[in-house]
């Protein structure tokens, strides 16, 4: 995975943790990143994710985020009447390659609980799960070999 690429990526399974942590219930009033990230996918805020003042980073995650629409690894809704990217899908395998790269700085409860919450995450909870435990599992078993 390509750094800009994985920059991008470890933002995404961030708001997801976030999302997970969230007590959605205490929110009197659904607001809109509360609802698009349940029914929609991840808000697309480059503007967020990058220093406010550094233009150049939010250009290299945008252009992170096209070559990976063209990889498949991302999906992206856009707004009615235009173009411009709202919401972007991450593949479940490009959300498992992540989180195993990114290792213990991911707070899988919090990772899981976050797509559990989602319409659009629920149905890769198994899967994902199960890919990263038998991945986990042959790291371990390599380990083991190599003493």
């Amino acid at each position: 995975m390509k750094q800009n690429h994985f920059e991008l990526a470890s933002q995404l399974v961030a708001e997801i943790e976030v999302f997970g942590d969230l007590e959605i219930a205490t929110f009197g009033i659904p607001t809109s990143w509360l609802t698009g990230m349940r029914r929609y996918g991840i808000p697309f805020t480059p503007t967020q994710w990058a220093d406010p003042h550094d233009a150049r980073k939010k250009m290299r995650l945008i252009r992170a985020s096209q070559q990976l629409f063209d990889l498949g690894h991302l999906h992206r809704l856009t707004r009615s009447r235009n173009d411009r990217t709202s919401h972007v899908l991450p593949a479940h395998d490009f959300l498992i390659e992540t989180v195993q790269k990114l290792g213990t700085e991911v707070h899988r409860p919090s990772f899981y609980n976050g797509l559990r919450k989602t319409d659009w995450g629920r149905g890769m909870i198994a899967d994902i799960q199960s890919q990263l435990n038998e991945k986990r599992i042959d790291t371990a078993n390599k380990n083991e070999r190599n003493r």
